[in-house]
This record gives structure tokens, C-alpha cells and sequence, in this order.
């Protein structure tokens, strides 16, 4: 079988075969995972209008995936994402795939090491046909396009590697393209030296406290203005551009064994490719942290991988007024603390929004 591949020199775009093997097959797609960086290694594919299509998801990262085909656009995945991490705990049963009309075609969870496969038929109507990761944590950026086209070469052929854009600021302001932008920042009125500004794509961006391992708050729309640190000696505190939004930020909200005793921390810096994470330890547990956000709303996921607690993890959350669903363990809305059992946090997605 002869397949056709775009490639760039940091990931591969695109891959599909004008004929197939199997003569029901009209395009034959491989689409793997980047180790780590929570995107598809394939991007961007292209088809014939009412082809058969066959996509296989080889998963080589560590962590579970799965794949879904959708129709429409930004909103339509964002309503798709917050109901497959509403399934919470049913959601593993069901591959954390909804039911929702706009699913066109989808592989439920691919274990690490693992590979899946589909067919199905391509629409009839030329268009861009958007794919994502539903795992909870997983939609924000890792997502990829499935181009409908009457010649699917040229389609791929137009395609250029996909990159954040607007990497130097311009009048002190920072902005954020189709990757996460990561930023040591000063910020105005927060008390601490090891902040961490985040811009993830589709306008939703939070501030990360290295000191206190939290979240301190996020914001929509614009990213930073960076002009008073940027200007004369610097080092002057940035100011953040659009809509803030509350977290429930509390010092040390991750916990091991005894909610109410502070834990020993230690930062372990946070990773650069896809959306990032934040490695720190907690009471010698060693824990990986994501932050996700959903366009349209004031609302984040936090995943957390926690290899080896001695005991049961808590979350801690302060204020009320937060709808809190987790993928794992129990909320109170009682006492604002989330009590993960021992044996069900290796990992688990916490998503919140204030009302």
C-alpha cells in the first residue's frame, strides 16, 4: 500500500493513501501521539468527498488517549469536551465519548503502547471536519483537521506546519496562536517572585504560583502586556489583558494523607512542549500537573499524575460558589475538599467553575 506523507522537522502533518489494499479503502491515515506533548502526531489529513476512510490511532505516548471526528467548529468541540468530562467515572466505561450529533466517527480509549482503528465515510460536503482527544485535559491541544477536498494533494500540499504565532510582542503585548505561550512573569498585586503565566489556545490563560504549587486565577481574552518589564532596565510587573476569573486559589491545595497539615514541597520546573506541566513533589509523592481550559467559559481542568502517595490525595478548594466534577474520589461542597482514594491517583481531572 502506498501512502503519501508532509512532514516537517519538528512533527508529521499529514499522511494518506489515494488507494488502498482494500478496495473499500479509498485513504488508509496513521495518526500517533507525541510523547508527552498531548498532540496528535498527525495534524491534518485530507479525503475525498464520500470516500472510505480508515484511520488507525497508534498510541506511543504513556498516557491514555482516543480520538473523535466532529462537525462545526471551536464551540461545537468545547461542548463535546465538557460533556465527555462530565460522564466522570462512567466516562472510562464509555471510552469518554458522548452523545452528541455533531460526532461523525471516533476510537474510544487506546491504551499506552496500543493502537485502534476505524472506517467510516467521509462527508459529501467539502469543508474542514475538526478531530480531538476527549480524555479529560486532553482537548485543548490536542486536536487536528480532516480536510474534505476533491484533491486531497493539494489540500495537503497548502497546508503549513501549524505554529503559535505573534512570537514577539508588539507594543509590550504578548498573544497567543495555536500553541500554549509559557511566561516567567511579575505580576501586579501577587505576593510571589516564582510566577508562571500560561496563554493557552482559544483564549483562556491562568496564572501558575511555582512557590505555592497553585493556580492563583485565569482570565479570558488577551494574553499580557509585558511593556513595563520589557522597557528601561526592566523588571516592572506585567499586566494581564482581558476578563480574570476566580480559582478557589489555596496554598498547597494538593495534599497527601492529612487534609489539614501543609505539606513538604519541593518544584521540580515544568515542561515547554505541548500544554505544559508543572513537576513538583508532595510529601515525596511525585506529581505531574496540566491546566486546561474551555473556550467560552471561566472554567479550567487541572490533570494530576501522583506516583506513589503514601495515602488517600486531597484537593482543596477556597470560596464557595464552584461546581466542582472530578474523573476520581468525591467532592464536598461541605468542607470544599475533593478526597481522591490512594488507589485511584495515578490520574485523575479535576474541572471547576466559579458561578
Amino acid at each position: 500500500m502506498k501512502k503519501l506523507f508532509l512532514t516537517t522537522s519538528i512533527y508529521f502533518l499529514g499522511a494518506f493513501s489515494a488507494q488502498a489494499e482494500d478496495k473499500n479503502i479509498d485513504h488508509d491515515v496513521d495518526i500517533g501521539t507525541l510523547h508527552g506533548q498531548l498532540r496528535y502526531s498527525t495534524e491534518v489529513f485530507a479525503v475525498k468527498p464520500n470516500s472510505r476512510v480508515s484511520v488507525t490511532l497508534n498510541n506511543t505516548d504513556e498516557m491514555i488517549h482516543n480520538w473523535l471526528l466532529a462537525k462545526g467548529g471551536k464551540v461545537d468541540l468545547a461542548r463535546i469536551a465538557e460533556s465527555a468530562l462530565k460522564l466522570g467515572a462512567e466516562g472510562m466505561k464509555q471510552g469518554f465519548i458522548p452523545k452528541d450529533n455533531a460526532i461523525l466517527a471516533s476510537i474510544g480509549l487506546v491504551q499506552p503502547g496500543k493502537k485502534r482503528r476505524i472506517t467510516f465515510t467521509a462527508p459529501k460536503e467539502i469543508g474542514d471536519y475538526p478531530y480531538v482527544c476527549t480524555f479529560p485535559g486532553h482537548s485543548l491541544t490536542m486536536r487536528g483537521v480532516m480536510k474534505v477536498s476533491e484533491n486531497p494533494e493539494k489540500a495537503i500540499a497548502q497546508v503549513n506546519k501549524i505554529v503559535a504565532e505573534n512570537t514577539t510582542p508588539r507594543n509590550g503585548v504578548l498573544e497567543v496562536g495555536d500553541a500554549p505561550r509559557v511566561v516567567r512573569v511579575h505580576v501586579k498585586d501577587v505576593d510571589s517572585g516564582r510566577s508562571i503565566a500560561v496563554g493557552l489556545p482559544g483564549g483562556v490563560n491562568y496564572l501558575f504560583d511555582a512557590e505555592k504549587l497553585m493556580v492563583r486565577f485565569g482570565w479570558t481574552g488577551g494574553f499580557l502586556n509585558v511593556a513595563p518589564d520589557r522597557k528601561g532596565r526592566g523588571g516592572g510587573t506585567c499586566r494581564i489583558l482581558g476578563d480574570k476569573f476566580e480559582v478557589g486559589a489555596t496554598e498547597f491545595p494538593l495534599r497527601i494523607g492529612n487534609p489539614d497539615k501543609d505539606p513538604k514541597v519541593r518544584f521540580g520546573g515544568y515542561s515547554r512542549l505541548g500544554n505544559p506541566a508543572f513537576l513538583y513533589e508532595v510529601d515525596g509523592a511525585k506529581v505531574s500537573q496540566t491546566v486546561s481550559g474551555r473556550p467560552g467559559t471561566k472554567a479550567l481542568t487541572y490533570g494530576f499524575r501522583v506516583k506513589n502517595p503514601s495515602g488517600d490525595v486531597y484537593f482543596l478548594i477556597k470560596g464557595d460558589g464552584f461546581t466542582v466534577s472530578s474523573t476520581a474520589g468525591k467532592w464536598s461542597a461541605k468542607t470544599s475538599i475533593l478526597k481522591v482514594p490512594q488507589k485511584e491517583a495515578e490520574e485523575f481531572f479535576v474541572s471547576l467553575e466559579h458561578q
